[in-house]
């Protein structure tokens, strides 16, 4: 990204600097939206004959949330309450267990198949919000 010397463009580089998180927040989203099945498998056809993983979408949401919470004002626990540790904690968790643990997603979705998935989804998110607020 070029950055312009002249103080009428600085607003506009101000601008495309605060789409970089809103970018962040939607790779996050869509990235937890679809490991927990709520997006349909995405196959790339053109020469990779390759289909976009559940798995490999978890591990881009920790990394998105990594950078996320690793660029924030607020990345040290000591200036979160309690509940909001607990929170910024168990979405990286959920997100995680869902595909490398067995009992997490078993037990979530012993609360019943879509509504599991759902709530797994719900946390991370509020777990995102929470943590880069």
């Amino acid at each position: 990204m070029a950055y312009n010397n002249r103080l009428s463009g600085l607003a506009s580089d101000y601008a495309q600097f605060k789409t970089v998180p809103a970018l962040v927040s939607t790779l996050f989203i869509m990235l937890s939206m679809y490991q927990f099945g709520g997006i349909d498998p995405v196959t790339f056809n053109w020469g990779l004959n390759y289909t976009f993983q559940p798995s490999h979408a978890a591990l881009g949401s920790l990394g998105a949330y990594m950078i996320a919470f690793m660029s924030s004002d607020t990345k040290d626990f000591q200036y979160y309450e309690t509940w909001e540790q607990v929170l910024i904690a168990a979405g990286p968790v959920v997100i995680f267990g869902w595909h490398y643990v067995p009992v997490i997603e078993t037990w979530l979705l012993k609360l019943g198949d879509p509504l599991g998935a759902q709530l797994a989804f719900l946390l991370g998110v509020v777990s995102w919000v929470v943590g880069m607020r």
